[in-house]
């Protein structure tokens, strides 16, 4: 489905990514870890199309990716990608449920769209909380918030970045078994960038990442 070939990442000179070989098939779950300032983040940002690399090549469904053709780069996104990150990025001036119902991308009616919502709030336990204030949320409620904005649109692959690192220890085991679950029932690719060793070695391929090198673990 992702195909990386031969990339590379350069900053200011200095080489992030070194010359990254990762395919990422249909129904993967994809664990890389490694040190901070090691490139995991970098990597991620172009697996999900949001970067370009220096050098190399991108393929989604054998297709190569063009980065100057923004329009198509969106709508590949819109409809194949979902992100999480390590802070939930959720519009502070919406609710809940209109921050779902913003990143909706289909034909639907609008009660549709709303009882779509409401039914993924449900499934995660936040329906009382559709209509609150983002500030009134726990950490743990934003964050799966945030998983349900990526899995609206039935994306193909999820991608995420350090989802549990902002997370005391009880949250981060129900976000991490919401995203197993997740995965299961979309059957959709789930990719976790983690330095958590505990998260990583959930993934059925693990990989490390250091100094820009990527190396598969088993």
């Amino acid at each position: 489905m992702l195909q990386l070939k031969s990339i590379h990442k350069n900053y200011k000179n200095q080489n992030i990514l070194k010359n990254i070989n990762l395919t990422i098939n249909d129904g993967d779950f994809v664990t890389i870890m490694g040190p901070s300032g090691g490139g995991k983040s970098t990597l991620l940002y172009i697996l999900s199309l949001l970067e370009a690399p220096t050098m190399g090549k991108i393929y989604f469904d054998n297709k190569e990716i063009n980065f100057k053709k923004q329009k198509n780069l969106e709508n590949i996104r819109q409809d194949n990608i979902g992100l999480v990150f390590q802070n939930s990025n959720l519009i502070p001036a919406l609710t809940p449920l209109e921050n779902l119902l913003l990143a909706i991308n289909s034909n639907e009616s609008a009660k549709e769209k709303i009882n779509r919502c409401e039914d993924l709030l449900k499934k995660v336990g936040l329906l009382d909380k559709r209509n609150s204030k983002i500030s009134s949320l726990s950490g743990g409620e934003a964050q799966r918030i945030s998983i349900v904005r990526a899995i609206v649109n039935n994306p193909k692959i999820i991608f995420c970045d350090e989802p549990t690192g902002a997370l005391d220890s009880k949250n981060r085991d129900k976000i991490i078994e919401l995203l197993v679950e997740v995965r299961k029932k979309l059957a959709c690719s789930l990719v976790i960038v983690t330095h958590d060793k505990n998260l990583g070695e959930l993934g059925n391929r693990q990989f490390f990442l250091e100094d820009g090198v990527l190396n598969e673990l088993n």
